[in-house]
């Protein structure tokens, strides 16, 4: 059973809306949507707030089969499942590389921007100057 399905069962057993959960979680009712319908998982600090409103053990929308984290570490299980949703690059692999590299162009372009931004305030201001001057 996801995450999710057990986020709105308990909900549903609070009788709440989808609403009102997220007004007591501060967020949005479409992201528990999201979350219920799987379509975003809720990141670590948002999960431990739905168990507490919920008032449920993190473990129990983890898994209802398998403690996910226990004294403090995750399981097996837990980082077999985050790596599924966020898997690891290789810090020399080609994707990377040319992400960091189409980062590397669009700030140096931002850059270039900023820098001709200046450049033509400080034409105005020259030219205000100039104008108080007269």
């Amino acid at each position: 059973m996801s995450i999710g399905t057990r986020v709105k069962q308990y909900r549903e057993a609070k009788n709440w809306s989808q609403e009102d959960l997220a007004m007591r979680l501060d967020t949005t009712q479409t992201t528990i949507s999201n979350i219920e319908s799987d379509k975003n998982i809720p990141n670590s600090l948002l999960l431990n707030k739905i168990a507490k409103e919920l008032e449920v053990d993190i473990n129990d929308l983890l898994s209802d089969v398998t403690n996910i984290i226990s004294d403090n570490n995750f399981s097996d299980y837990s980082v077999a499942a985050v790596h599924q949703y966020n898997p690891i690059f290789h810090i020399q692999s080609p994707e990377l590389i040319e992400s960091m590299l189409k980062n590397q162009e669009q700030i140096s372009k931002s850059q270039d921007q900023i820098t001709k931004l200046i450049e033509t305030q400080n034409k105005l201001i020259e030219n205000l100057l100039k104008i108080k001057q007269f």
